[in-house]
């Protein structure tokens, strides 16, 4: 299933925002979310991600749990705390217990563990945007 793109002239494409420091992760990711139909942005760290995330809110972030400059657990707080409706998956290489504890009451929407496996992770992104419609 492809998203709907909308009406012809204006991008209504439904945004997509990738955060990892790893380039083959991002540049997975954009591809997989540009043949689902998302416009898709990507950062680096956490940061640049809370920037391009505040100037233009995705409809959908994935997120790794490591990121230089702010880790993936502070910024998914922030997401939470300013757009609490906003899906977010984390991606990981690892997730330990003592890094859940951090969380607190703060929580992704989805949790996919790497080396991301093609089928899951675009059937999670379908199902997050689609329940948000």
């Amino acid at each position: 299933m492809l998203l709907d793109s909308g009406s012809p002239g204006k991008d209504s494409r439904p945004k997509l925002l990738v955060v990892d420091d790893e380039g083959i992760i991002c540049q997975r990711l954009r591809e997989m979310g540009e043949s689902l139909g998302f416009q898709v942005l990507v950062a680096h760290d956490g940061p640049e991600a809370w920037k391009l995330f505040s100037a233009d809110p995705p409809d959908l972030v994935i997120l790794d749990l490591y990121l230089p400059r702010m880790n993936g657990l502070m910024l998914l707080s922030k997401i939470k705390q300013e757009r609490p409706r906003c899906p977010v998956i984390l991606i990981t290489g690892f997730l330990h217990e003592r890094a859940l504890q951090f969380m607190g009451g703060t929580r992704p929407d989805a949790t996919i563990f790497k080396p991301l496996n093609q089928t899951q992770t675009s059937e999670a992104m379908l199902k997050l945007v689609s329940a948000r419609t």
